[in-house]
């Protein structure tokens, strides 16, 4: 591990350095609190020796700042407070101040491995919990068959794009698409088949949109594009993108036929002060989406809320 050190008593310090550095760590050695801090900060230590009394910063307040900036960090972080002191009151005051351990000074060599030992162990006991956290917290907002965003991910995307693109003044685009005659595919070819289709549909459109934007797979074969700062124009170039390349695939079957697909797409957008909640937009993507359905497929279609009003009217 990479430990520091922090410990005023230069002989004391010395020889806690060649000692760790004999057993494999490596070592940084600091003088004072203060100077330990900014080590802190600059390196990447997973357990820290300080001294309890020193000058300036001492060693309970380097504890309490250290236990402060790793709240919440997937960095775990195992503290040893080198004293003197063993009192009842003194083992709570450090214990209370972000402490995890106590080595007596003067220190034995044989304690301080075995302290060290134990804190290594428990320090990657915590990496691996994090790891098992940040993983289930991945597969909750993840697709598994795609490995895009869920509609759950995308939602709190899309509210925390809307947000933005509010504050800046700045326009937010929404395309929904949906793969044409899926459900035929499905029937026709099997659900192994509908599964490559909808992997592929998902490396078509991951490739065809810009940084900052987001795709993810709504639902069945649908799929969503948030694109922040887009315009109904660019909006609508960036569907065509997607069709076009869609388009231009090719799934080859075991039986060697080869089968295309196509998607139909539809662009909405919000701007300016009055602007169209998200969750509406999405309803606007959706009613362009069935728009391009209904003219033939394989198209994109843009809301245009006049048009809409005039469907209604004929319908």
């Amino acid at each position: 591990m990479h430990i520091l050190i922090a410990e005023d008593d230069n002989v004391t310090r010395r020889m806690l350095q060649r000692t760790l550095e004999n057993w494999g760590h490596t070592v940084t050695a600091t003088q004072n609190g203060d100077d330990a801090w900014q080590a802190f900060l600059e390196l990447d230590v997973r357990l820290i020796i300080t001294d309890w009394i020193m000058p300036g910063m001492d060693g309970l307040e380097l504890c309490q700042r250290i236990r402060t900036h790793t709240t919440g960090s997937s960095h775990p972080v195992y503290i040893m407070l080198l004293t003197s002191r063993g009192s009842v009151q003194d083992l709570a005051a450090g214990l209370n101040a972000g402490a995890d351990d106590f080595i007596s000074k003067p220190f034995s060599q044989d304690e301080l491995r075995a302290r060290v030992q134990a804190g290594e162990r428990i320090v990657a006991l915590q990496q691996e919990l994090i790891r098992a956290r940040e993983e289930m917290e991945r597969l909750a907002l993840t697709d598994s068959l795609t490995d895009m965003f869920n509609r759950r991910a995308l939602i709190e995307i899309m509210r925390k794009d809307e947000d933005r693109c509010r504050r800046q003044g700045k326009p937010i685009s929404l395309v929904l698409g949906d793969i044409d005659n899926f459900k035929w595919i499905n029937d026709t070819y099997g659900h192994q088949t509908g599964d490559r289709i909808l992997k592929m549909v998902s490396q078509c459109l991951r490739a065809s949109i810009r940084t900052g934007d987001h795709a993810g797979r709504w639902g069945g074969e649908e799929f969503v594009l948030v694109l922040p700062g887009a315009d109904i124009i660019q909006s609508a170039e960036i569907a065509e993108r997607c069709r076009a390349l869609l388009e231009a695939q090719r799934i080859t079957l075991s039986d060697g036929s080869v089968l295309k697909m196509t998607a139909s797409f539809g662009a909405a957008c919000t701007e300016g002060l009055h602007r169209t909640d998200i969750m509406t937009l999405v309803q606007e993507a959706d009613k362009a989406m069935y728009w391009a359905k209904d003219s033939g497929r394989n198209r994109v279609k843009i809301y245009i809320s006049s048009a809409d009003q005039e469907f209604r009217k004929a319908g």
